[in-house]
């Protein structure tokens, strides 16, 4: 498969992108949920998709000249860390959230909460996250934080500082709950809805990564729709390319040599119908015994469906790889023939922008999707992909055991996703837009235009 020629970034201009004017360096606030899951990916460490999306705004901003503090809990709820380096974080200031009395009280909450049987409410955290945002932020041009479980504290020192506040809203955490069968209840869906109420109440814009997902946030949340702009996820496209030496490599530590490789890249989540993906592959190698499937990822019901691939006895056709570095799954995609984004049917319209499907897409592979939520936006049948019903195994057999069988159909559907992720779906495009959207909050002016 052809490499598709990509300009050289290592020429773009800090601030912006290689042929747009500059944009103004900015002070920006980086308020992730946890300092030391963004500090492990930024070291190529293995993390969740969300992180791995912070890490490369990070990465973006600092590349574009943009200078950034990071505000965010570390190690522990009690200790707030503040820094311009990731790699050396130093201890927030705080006043009098650092004070003896206030510490007495904390600790008297909490054994009252516990003998209460009560669950802890983050009451104080969010003080002290508060307190130290009134002593960090000020100076800085906008604060951007990914929204996570009861915390409000960055937002409350925003509005106290009157600063332009970007709120990242990846997914109603309190409906994730729902849908993974772990519902959050009782006094802690409470403090979860207060929080989350209060940051989007506080946002001078909302940043969410599907039009489900925006359509949620007006309905469930009474968000003003002009304030929310939607940025369906993206994928380096310099990392992710096709890749004809490390194809080679990887397929001959696989033992694959020319046999037809299925990939998964992905947490095993409840919203990933990898199920769907063992059943329907269990029905190709059938007929394909030389047909192989590696599932890349770990996860809360990886054990299940090594369990399920099992009982298919799949055997050595079905490898499960556990959690790999993110550095590496470039190397891992470009071994793969066919990549699988596999979703089951919901009740609930899915607010997902998988960073998966946009990786099978940079690589070159034939992507087959699940024609769920804001995927057929993206994959448009027979042109640079394949959908399928949601959950529906024999669809799925069919349309895998099509593309094994025609190579010439995988190679041109590669081609066209590579082209589209080229041209579409680059981080360079996030990033000139993710600009304009901090300029215009600044500015006071309308987001939902860019």
């Amino acid at each position: 498969m052809d490499v598709i020629a990509e300009k050289d970034h290592s020429r773009i201009r800090p601030g912006g992108p290689p042929d747009g004017p500059p944009v103004r360096p900015l002070r920006i606030a980086m308020c992730p949920p946890e300092w030391l899951l963004l500090q492990r990916v930024m070291n190529g460490g293995p993390a969740d998709a969300t992180y791995i999306i912070q890490g490369y705004i990070t990465e973006g901003l600092q590349a574009r000249g943009h200078s950034l503090t990071f505000l965010a809990s570390h190690h522990n709820l009690a200790e707030i860390a503040c820094a311009s380096d990731l790699q050396r974080p130093g201890r927030a200031p705080r006043t009098w959230s650092a004070s003896r009395w206030f510490n007495i009280a904390s600790k008297a909450a909490w054994r009252a909460q516990r003998w209460l049987g009560a669950p802890y409410l983050n009451l104080f955290s969010n003080y002290r996250l508060y307190d130290a945002g009134l002593q960090c932020l000020p100076g800085h041009d906008l604060v951007y934080e990914r929204n996570s479980l009861y915390k409000y504290g960055v937002a409350m020192a925003c509005k106290r500082l009157r600063l332009p506040y970007v709120l990242y809203f990846e997914a109603d955490d309190i409906l994730e709950h729902d849908i993974m069968g772990k519902p959050i209840t009782g006094l802690l869906r409470w403090r979860a809805s207060q929080a989350i109420r209060y940051n989007l109440n506080a946002a001078n814009c909302v940043i969410v990564v599907s039009e489900p997902l925006k359509a949620h946030l007006t309905t469930a949340w009474s968000v003003p729709a002009d304030k929310i702009v939607v940025f369906p996820n993206v994928a380096d496209v310099r990392r992710f390319r096709p890749d004809p030496e490390a194809r080679a490599e990887v397929r001959a530590s696989w033992g694959v040599e020319a046999r037809p490789l299925v990939i998964f890249v992905g947490n095993f989540y409840e919203w990933h119908d990898v199920a769907t993906l063992l059943d329907a592959f269990a029905r190709v190698w059938a007929a394909n015994p030389d047909a192989r499937l590696v599932l890349v990822g770990d996860g809360s019901r990886r054990q299940v469906m090594m369990q399920r691939a099992a009982d298919l006895g799949l055997g050595r056709a079905a490898q499960f790889t556990g959690l790999v570095a993110h550095a590496e799954v470039p190397r891992l995609l470009a071994a793969a023939d066919i990549a699988v984004v596999p979703y089951p049917p919901m009740e609930t319209d899915l607010w997902l922008s998988p960073l998966k499907l946009f990786e099978y897409m940079a690589a070159g592979k034939a992507v087959i999707a699940s024609a769920v939520g804001q995927l057929p936006d993206v994959v448009q049948d027979g042109r640079n992909g394949l959908l399928v019903p949601p959950g529906d195994v024999p669809a799925l057999a069919a349309t895998l055991q099509r593309l094994i069988g025609d190579p010439a159909l995988r190679a041109r559907l590669g081609r066209q996703a590579r082209d589209d992720a080229v041209r579409k779906h680059s981080w360079e495009h996030y990033l000139s837009r993710l600009e304009r959207v901090f300029a215009a909050v600044i500015d006071g002016q309308p987001v939902n235009l860019i």
